[in-house]
């Protein structure tokens, strides 16, 4: 099953822990059995934490279709999906703010640089003077 899904036997392993996958049965030398259903639910989990799903997420998503609960699946599917696009939206906002920021104080030590010597600046003692040269003021961003 690793080679067939390209997962880690490792990683099949810590999937059956937490009950992404089912015990499977065993030959009488201790080997695992694994058929085409839990080779579909790997690239199931596969698809679902490329998509940012975490585990529990995709557990709730596993289980409701071992129950066959295709009234419930889908609706709930789209639940978490959109609950991952809102989660999206608001990471772009808060980088493109932090952004922002580092342009912000790029410019202001390229600023400071072009001013005056660093060495003046930071003369008698340390990098925290000069950090605090070029982010005065700008607390507020």
């Amino acid at each position: 099953m690793a080679r067939q899904t390209g997962l880690s036997i490792k990683t099949i392993r810590y999937y059956e822990r937490r009950g992404l996958l089912e015990q499977p049965p065993r030959t009488e030398g201790g080997y695992r059995l694994y058929g085409p259903e839990e080779v579909a639910r790997l690239r199931f989990v596969q698809r679902a934490k490329l998509l940012g799903l975490t585990l529990a997420e995709i557990r709730e998503l596993v289980e409701l279709a071992v129950r066959y609960n295709g009234g419930e699946i889908v609706p709930r599917l789209e639940e978490v999906l959109e609950a991952k696009l809102e989660e999206t939206e608001r990471k772009i906002e808060e980088l493109s703010a932090f952004r922002k920021n580092l342009l912000y104080y790029r410019r202001r030590a390229e600023d400071l640089r072009d001013a005056m010597s660093v060495e003046s600046i930071c003369e008698d003692v340390s990098f925290c003077r000069c950090l605090n040269a070029v982010t005065k003021g700008g607390e507020n961003l």
